[in-house]
Parts: structure tokens; C-alpha cells; sequence
């Protein structure tokens, strides 16, 4: 079954894993292939979803430095190639002019088969891009690109902090993201009122709400923190303060708070009959923590997949 049609079956379970492409000075992309096919020994998923990182100036300095890394879609290719994994490449698209942007979605798709994008914006509204905004990428791929030359899926990213989100879902939806993943969670807080919303606002349209896959990572030590931070994902002092206590591991009491997170957002969901459908997206933020995001996405994915079984 294609990524497009589980995604479209509210009831039916979705988990994608996120990773980087290679750093380019590591050598050849096979080596990653490799990487991911010991993962999906270990454990089960849909998808491989590849980000797209650019440093931007509102952000400030980078916390770790940055790494010329291969091209997400040509990585995306090869692990659909090698692996036998549907990929998920995420596109910036304010960077580059409008029309040599559809060439690009144009080259994507019909040279390296890739046809699931997740199309994301730029750092700040307040800035101004020499590209298309996300919504009138995604208006142009769903009434011109999929209607003469192919079918690209698409989704959108969701920021649950971010003022009136729920109605930005509403736009996107219309112009034609069929899912959304959001930021790494640590905190439910913001993701519940955004879900609630949402559901609410779809309910008042008459539409049905697309599914959101929510983010999760482990973190090993304080850069890892601070990177994420720079990426604009809110941590709570109190979190923040949990992670770095005693006793055992940052890695194992991120896990933990990722487990709270998730176990109130889905209780939140069945609790008050929400009709949104989630999924799960796993990352490992920095190479040295794929071990951690393995046994991550393992135990997120045994609670996420019992929600699902008693939600039918």
C-alpha cells in the first residue's frame, strides 16, 4: 500500500522515521542505506522522511556547525531504490523563483520517482523570499502540476505554538497538503489546544481534518537541547531542567518525556472522541543518537499503535 493511501486511512496506523542525508564527506550515500535497512530490522515503518535544513539569519548562530550534506531527493531516491522505503522529501520553497521552483518538483519527480513532499515555508512572514509561500506551492502542484503532468502528494508542516495554527492547517488543507507533520514535541500543552481547534474549526466548515503526524526525538546532552531550540521546538524550563537532573541518562529521560507527551495528546484525542487523525514521526537529530531514536520509535510505536487498535 502507497504512503498516500495509509495516510488516507484515518483508522489505520502511520510511522515514518526522519533522517538527514549523509554529510557529503562521509562518501557515498550506500553507506546510509545500509543504516536504514538495520533499522527496519529492528523495527517497523512506512515511511523515510528526509528534512531539508537551511540557516536562516533570524535564527542566530547555529549551534552546531553546519555539514554540506547530499540532496535529499537524490538520497530519497536511493533508499526507494535500495531499501524499498516510499521517501518523504521536504521542500523549501521560498528560496529559489517560482518558476525554477516547478522545475524543480518537475526534476524530482519525474528523475529521481520521488512524488511525497512535504512543502515547508521560510523562517519568518515578516522576511521577504524571492520564492512562492507554501500555500501557493501547494495550490500550484494540486491544480497544475498533478493535473497535466503527474501526482505529487503533498503535506505541510504544523507549528503548535505558533498563533491561530489550527486556521493555517484550514488554508493549507484547501490548497492541497493532505498531512502535516509537526516540530518535535516536548510539551503537550500547545499540540492539544492546536488539535482541539483544529477539529473544531474543520467541524464548522463541514471538512474532514487531515492526519498530523507528531515529532518526537531523543536528546543526549545539552547541544542537542540548544539545537533544537535554534530549530524554533519550545522546551519548558521544567523539562528543560528534567533532561539535565540525575539520576541515569539525558537519552532516557527525554524518552520519558516523550512517552508522557504522546500518551496525554492520545488521551486528550480518545478522552474527548477527536475525529483527527495522528501518526508518529521519529528523528535522531544527530547521527550519534540513532541507536536512541531506534528504541524511541520502538516504544512510541507499540503505545501509538494500541491507541489505534482500541480506537476502532
Amino acid at each position: 500500500m502507497r504512503i498516500r493511501d495509509k495516510i488516507k486511512k484515518p483508522q489505520r496506523p502511520f510511522v515514518a522515521y526522519e533522517i538527514l542525508p549523509p554529510r557529503e564527506k562521509d562518501g557515498t550515500l550506500n553507506s546510509y542505506a545500509e543504516t536504514i535497512s538495520s533499522l527496519l530490522s529492528q523495527t517497523h515503518i512506512d515511511a523515510i522522511n528526509i528534512p531539508e535544513v537551511h540557516d536562516e539569519i533570524g535564527r542566530g548562530d547555529r549551534p552546531i556547525s553546519n555539514q554540506d550534506r547530499g540532496e535529499p531527493r537524490k538520497f530519497g531516491m536511493l533508499l526507494q531504490d535500495i531499501v524499498g522505503i516510499e521517501a518523504i522529501v521536504n521542500r523549501v520553497v521560498v528560496h529559489m523563483p517560482f518558476n525554477k521552483q516547478m522545475k524543480w518538483l518537475e526534476d524530482t519527480y519525474a528523475k529521481y520517482e520521488i512524488d511525497n513532499m512535504i512543502i515547508v515555508g521560510g523562517e519568518s512572514s515578516k522576511q521577504k523570499y524571492p520564492g512562492p509561500t507554501v500555500n501557493d506551492t501547494l495550490y500550484a502542484i494540486s491544480n497544475e502540476f498533478n493535473n497535466n503532468i503527474g501526482s505529487i502528494f503533498c503535506g505541510g508542516i504544523c507549528i503548535p505554538s505558533r498563533d491561530k495554527e489550527s486556521k493555517n492547517l484550514i488554508k493549507k488543507s484547501k490548497s492541497g497538503a493532505e498531512f502535516f507533520t509537526t516540530q518535535v514535541l516536548c510539551d503537550s500543552d500547545n499540540i492539544i489546544k492546536m488539535i482541539k481547534n483544529y477539529q473544531n474549526r474543520c467541524n464548522a466548515i463541514g471538512t474532514f481534518p487531515r492526519r498530523i503526524l507528531l515529532s518526537f526525538a531523543p536528546v543526549s546532552n545539552q547541544k542537542n537541547i540548544d539545537f533544537l531550540k535554534w530549530l524554533g521546538v519550545e522546551i519548558p524550563g521544567d523539562t528543560e531542567k528534567y533532561l539535565n537532573g540525575r539520576p541515569g541518562s539525558m537519552t532516557e529521560r527525554s524518552l520519558d518525556v516523550a512517552i508522557e507527551v504522546l500518551n496525554e495528546i492520545l488521551d486528550y484525542i480518545s478522552n474527548n472522541n477527536l475525529k483527527v487523525p495522528v501518526g508518529l514521526n521519529v528523528e535522531h537529530i544527530m547521527s550519534y543518537n540513532f541507536q536512541s531514536s531506534v528504541e524511541m520509535l520502538q516504544e512510541l510505536a507499540k503505545i501509538y499503535r494500541e491507541f489505534c487498535i482500541k480506537s476502532q
